[in-house]
């Protein structure tokens, strides 16, 4: 009986914590062509993750939803745990893979610059139970002439 009380306060006690969760601030910190097939080419897609809280955690995994001039791209997977501190920072890769033909019709599309936007969520370990998924948003815009030109030097 001892036992269900203390797992029940346990429970309890993480919930409170939750009621005072800052969501954490997630950013396009890298975006790498990593190769493919004619017809398929994949993408690292590094996303920076700022925790404002007092507490770390850990992250069990992300997926995100790469939109290119508002069409979506591609959907990014990853199932690395990643742990984050306290008031801290890390790095999630996730890799995508894109259909050549979408890549090269959107880019020529292009003027200067494409639009991105990258939505989708962390997946946020509660230990015992079920995964609390975070839901996040990032844009911006990528000069991708300049990004396939870095690519030469490899």
């Amino acid at each position: 009986m001892r036992a269900v009380v203390l797992l029940l306060f346990l429970a309890l006690g993480g919930c409170a914590d939750l009621s005072t969760f800052a969501h954490p601030r997630v950013s396009l910190a890298d975006l790498q062509l990593r190769g493919g097939r004619l017809l398929a080419q994949d993408f690292l897609i590094g996303l920076r993750i700022d925790n404002p809280n007092a507490y770390g955690f850990k992250l069990n995994g992300a997926v995100a939803d790469v939109f290119l001039n508002g069409h979506l791209l591609a959907r990014g997977l990853s199932n690395h745990p990643v742990e984050v501190p306290a008031y801290g920072q890390a790095d999630l890769n996730l890799i995508a893979t894109v259909q050549t033909f979408q890549i090269l019709q959107q880019i020529l599309s292009a003027q200067q610059s494409l639009a991105y936007r990258i939505q989708g969520h962390l997946s946020l370990s509660r230990g015992f139970s079920r995964d609390l998924r975070i839901p996040f948003e990032t844009q911006g815009s990528l000069d991708f002439a300049h990004f396939l030109g870095e690519q030469d030097g490899l």
